[in-house]
Order: C-alpha cells, then structure tokens, then sequence
C-alpha cells in the first residue's frame, strides 16, 4: 500500500534589505506495511490442529478434547483472533442479532428497557438494531422490513403504537418476537407476550387518594388509538368503581404521553367546574407536564393539586416536588424480553409464553391531603 508524503522546505533570503520567504514542495510516495487480519488458518497453524478443529471449538459443534481445545483457545488469544460473524451465521444459520423496536427514543421510559436489553443481549453475545418508531405505524412497518432484509434472529416489539400486520409480518418470516403490553389473545401461537398489570398500582393509586380525601380525581391518558393508553384507562376505571364508587367521578382528559400533552391536560381540566383536586397522569412525562404547567399557573403543589405519575422515570425523584408514581420494574422488563427472546431462538418449537409484570406505588411529595373546600360532584368526560 502507497501513501502520498508531504515534504515542505522553507527558506528565508534577505538581498538587498529586503525579506522574502520561499516555499518548496515535494511529494514522496512511501510504502506502508498493510496490517493483515488474522484468519482461522492463522489460528489453525498457531495451534497445530485442522481449521475445522478450530470452527468447531468456536461454534461449539463437536466434541474436541480439553487438551485440543485449550490449545486452540490460547492460539485464539495469542493472536487476538475475532471470528467473522459472517462465518460463524453460515455455519450456525444465526445471525446473533435482533431488532428492537421502541415508540419514543426521548422518553426516559425506555432508557432503563433498552439497556437491561442490552445487558442480557451482549452477555449472549448478540448485537441489537434500536429502531425508534415515532409513534408511526407506517415508519414502524418500515423498520420491520429492514429487520426481516438483515435476516435477524428475532424482534421485540416494545412500541406503543403497532398493529397486528407488524407481528405477523415477522412470524411469516420464521423469526421468533415478544411483544411488550400488547392483548396476547390477538397474537397467541405467533409471539410470546409481556403483559405488565396496571391495575395494582393504579388502585392503589386511587385508594391512596381516596385516603387523603379526595373526591374528584381526574386521569389524564394518552391517545386512544393506543393499545396500552386504552389499557391504563381501563385499569383507572375498574379501580374507581372498586374504590367507593359514589364518591369518585371520573374525569377523563386525553393526552399524548409526552410533557406537552400533560401541559394541555392541565389546561383543559382547570376549566372544569368544580375542577379536580388530584390527577392520575397515564405516564411520568404527562405528569411533569401537568406540574409544570401548574406551577406556571401559580397553583401550589400539591395543595392545590396532587399529582400522580406512571412509569417511576429517574426524574419522578429529582423534582420539586418529588413525584408520586407508579413504578414499572423497567430493566427487569428489558432483560425479561432479551432472555424470552433467546430462548424462543435457541428452541422455537417451545409454546409461546404470556409473562405479566406488576405494579405497584411509590409515596413521595406530590400528593397530600385534599383541600377542605372541594365540592363533591360526578363529572364525566368519555
């Protein structure tokens, strides 16, 4: 291999009291030394042994002897030799890759999912795809073509807005998914489901307020086109009609999940007379958005307002006030999903498993007692 040498020579001549500087350029082709790749028949001649001894030993295919093998596995490190994942898919008909698709890249929910994905992922010795979706079905369908055309070995579909031409589009294709928060009846025998239980932490959620006093409690949702803003609204409405029904209204405001949504959500419940004295926001981001718009409205939380989240985001703590919320074991269910997802790969024959996840509330400084003056009514919006 060539490469091309600037040399410059600089001069500096003086006549006749005069300075003048002059510049001379030459370029010198040089050779460097290509550093080659280590290949298998480099490591099959460090070790002594046949290139197939070596693959084997690598893919764990066939038997070898602990005296072969080690001496294989020392010739592998002595030459810092890294197998082709090119070869290796040949031989194993896997690509050790999978895609992961997400609804929403800024929401903090899914920084904790991705990376107990991730763990679980490179300790198995697999590469994921992060495919951010936007909320769109049609980007989302995109993006599993993609998947299916790189030829991974499975998917997990964790965005909140999909369809079931999604999942079967993925099954046609012999690749193996889970599906976070999605109705498993609608996707049995195609992919194993993970189903997280609203409805704990949101009746406690709601009893929790119906223990400070309150009497109209607003939900703030998301989109009702999404599945799982459907099922949280669902779960708030069950947990009012458990929980002392005939003091409860229920006062229903849709919003987007995101901080803006919880900015329009607080605009259009204060017009609401009498208003509500606490709100149950569908995530953690709606709710920092109904506080933050709150507090610009100079109420003061949470004794003109208590506030409760969904989802436990690293940020629900670290505001004023803190936020009450109801915590989603996030990690645990990226690693859930990453090891259901292997085990579907390395055994596909195996029944398609419907895993459910719980719930449950964390206490902190944005709900208090109800304020003394609040008027009982039955408001309701659908």
């Amino acid at each position: 291999m060539k490469r091309l040498t600037l040399i410059c020579h600089y001069d500096t001549i003086l006549p006749e009291n005069r300075l003048r500087k002059r510049f001379s350029i030459k370029i010198v082709p040089t050779l460097v030394k290509q550093m080659k790749r280590v290949t298998i028949n480099d490591v099959a001649l460090r070790s002594g042994v046949s290139k197939s001894t070596v693959s084997h030993v690598i893919n764990q295919t066939r038997f070898v002897e602990d005296q072969t093998k080690q001496k294989v596995l020392q010739a592998i490190n002595e030459l810092n030799y890294r197998p082709s994942s090119i070869a290796r898919s040949l031989v194993s008909q896997r690509t050790a890759t999978a895609g992961l698709l997400i609804s929403d890249v800024g929401n903090p929910f899914y920084h904790d999912v991705i990376l107990g994905v991730e763990e679980v992922a490179l300790t198995n010795g697999y590469s994921t795809f992060l495919c951010n979706t936007g909320y769109d079905i049609d980007r989302g369908m995109k993006f599993i073509h993609s998947l299916v055309d790189r030829s991974v070995d499975g998917v997990l579909l964790m965005s909140s807005n999909m369809n079931i031409d999604m999942i079967e589009e993925v099954h046609s294709n012999s690749i193996q998914s889970v599906v976070l928060d999605w109705d498993g009846a609608n996707v049995s025998g195609m992919a194993a489901t993970i189903t997280i239980d609203f409805n704990t932490g949101i009746c406690e959620a709601v009893q929790h307020l119906v223990e400070l006093g309150h009497k109209r409690i607003a939900f703030a949702g998301g989109p009702t086109n999404l599945w799982t803003a459907q099922v949280r609204k669902h779960a708030f409405l069950s947990a009012t009609q458990s929980c002392q029904p005939e003091i409860i209204p229920i006062i229903l405001q849709e919003g987007n999940l995101r901080i803006e949504g919880g900015h329009q959500a607080f605009e259009a419940l204060v017009q609401l007379s009498p208003r509500p004295s606490a709100v149950i926001a569908a995530n953690d981001l709606t709710a920092l958005g109904i506080m933050w718009a709150a507090r610009n409205a100079g109420y003061q939380l949470p004794e003109d307002l208590s506030v409760i989240g969904l989802d436990d985001i690293d940020l629900a703590s670290r505001v004023t006030p803190t936020l009450t919320t109801i915590a989603l074991p996030r990690f645990e269910i990226g690693r859930l999903a990453m090891d259901t997802l292997l085990s579907l790969i390395k055994k596909p024959s195996q029944p398609k498993t419907n895993l459910m996840v719980a719930t449950h509330l964390i206490i902190r400084e944005s709900t208090t007692l109800a304020p003394k003056n609040q008027i009982g009514a039955d408001l309701r919006l659908q």
